[in-house]
């Protein structure tokens, strides 16, 4: 399994990623535990070899 890290501007927000969806304006993302956060900002990269997910606010 690919467990994702979630990072907003460089920093490491969340780990082990399930679910990450864009709603009304906003990301919402879902970790492993079912932990949810909503974020502003965009996603500018998602890396599958590195695992992580990037977005700047």
């Amino acid at each position: 399994m690919c467990n994702l890290n979630l990072y907003i501007n460089d920093e490491l927000l969340m780990e082990d990623i399930m679910i990450v969806e864009k709603k009304d304006g906003k990301i919402i993302a879902v970790d492993l535990f079912g932990d949810v956060k909503e974020l502003d900002g965009e996603i500018i990269k998602i890396d599958l070899i590195e695992n992580k997910i990037v977005i700047k606010n």
